[in-house]
């Protein structure tokens, strides 16, 4: 276990979990406020927790199906936590958000937000997502005394009043209030919150100001290849590698991301990337995508690690195709348009519709090939390939 000090001067007692242990814990690490600047008084206080982390870390790596099914992480401690451990663990940054909020004698809102987290969303980019809405929304509703329709629809006022570049789109706001709706309803679940009380993120009204979602254009191969060449040259090997993926295999951002040696397999004799199971959708988890030819040469494989830098890669390439093309600064032209030229491509060159589902993870158009077939073998996705790598010359 190691003591922390935040910048605030207050001892924080963590333990790193095991990484194999991280799906059955929920987390990667156990950490909790000592609420006291003292090292000596931090170390006294943080006994008897970690003593409880370890038992749990060996429960969990004795019978990790058993510790699941029993829902141990799904509670722990509910309802002695420390109304401000939520606070004390933010960056100063953070912390500067609330600062004029009378919090009065009620229970913040982001106090059970940890245990929410770990006990509802597997994937740590969603964890992450929820608990920064969450920590959002205590700046309109601080307590669970202010869970109230007009404070939820205040939010999304305040949302409209930005100025209209930096206003956030309809759909992120609707994402942003699901998650506030789960975690009202999981507290009132867990006897934390008044069950009569109404979930005041359900039916509100969204303002017509928001941004509408905007509809993505494809790109065309040269387009593609004058901001690959510009990245080129600017010795941004990692964003060429991003841009050569995504050409030959119409894969999202995030799921390059998650590429690694470990993601290679042989299917059938054909080397094939293997997408995470946790991808967007359901027909995208887990789906095979041959390794096209021409990867082989651009790409060290022995060594493929695409280090889970997507969001960073994708800010790249949108800067750069500002600069590039000349419709750069339209919203509609970014990496996913990349996914948009592949699927424009398989269907010009005459790929049926199944196949090109099957190879960029959609749903099936035809509802007898969704629910009843097997999907593409890998010599049809391995043609779907050949088809993309003869229609680019670069």
């Amino acid at each position: 276990m190691n003591l922390t000090r935040l910048k605030t001067g207050i001892w924080q007692a963590e333990l790193k979990i095991p990484k194999q242990l991280h799906a059955v814990l929920g987390k990667q690490r156990f950490a909790r406020s000592t609420r006291t600047k003292c090292r000596r008084e931090a170390t006294l206080v943080s006994s008897p927790w970690l003593a409880e982390w370890q038992s749990l870390i060996q429960l969990a790596q004795n019978d990790p199906l058993a510790f699941e099914l029993a829902g141990i992480v799904a509670t722990p401690h509910l309802s002695s936590a420390n109304k401000w451990d939520w606070f004390e663990v933010l960056k100063p940054s953070e912390q500067a958000c609330f600062e004029g909020i009378e919090w009065g004698n009620g229970l913040p809102l982001p106090v059970h937000m940890e245990a929410f987290a770990a006990y509802h969303y597997k994937n740590h980019k969603v964890r992450t997502e929820a608990r920064r809405y969450i920590l959002e929304a205590t700046r309109f509703m601080p307590t669970t005394r202010h869970l109230r329709k007009e404070a939820a629809q205040r939010w999304l006022f305040a949302e409209e009043a930005k100025p209209e570049a930096q206003r956030r789109a309809v759909k992120t706001m609707q994402k942003a209030l699901g998650y506030l709706s789960e975690y009202v309803a999981w507290l009132q679940y867990q006897g934390l919150l008044d069950a009569q009380l109404q979930n005041p993120f359900r039916q509100v009204r969204f303002p017509k100001a928001l941004k509408r979602p905007v509809k993505y254009s494809p790109m065309t191969d040269l387009e593609i290849l004058a901001v690959r060449t510009v990245a080129q040259e600017k010795g941004d090997a990692e964003l060429v590698a991003y841009i050569d993926i995504a050409r030959y295999t119409g894969m999202r951002l995030s799921e390059i991301g998650a590429l690694t040696t470990e993601s290679l397999v042989t299917v059938e004799g054909v080397t094939c990337f293997k997408v995470k199971e946790d991808a967007k959708t359901q027909a995208s988890s887990g789906r095979v995508v041959p390794v096209a030819a021409k990867l082989h040469e651009l790409l060290d494989l022995g060594r493929l690690n695409m280090a889970g830098r997507s969001n960073a890669v994708g800010k790249r390439f949108g800067r750069l195709k500002r600069d590039v093309l000349a419709d750069g600064q339209s919203r509609t032209k970014c990496f996913h348009s990349i996914r948009k030229f592949v699927v424009t491509t398989l269907e010009q060159a005459g790929i049926a519709e199944g196949i090109a589902a099957d190879l960029v993870g959609h749903e099936k158009p035809n509802i007898t090939y969704n629910v009843y077939s097997g999907g593409s073998s890998v010599q049809q996705l391995t043609s779907a390939i050949t088809a993309l790598e003869q229609t680019q010359s670069f």
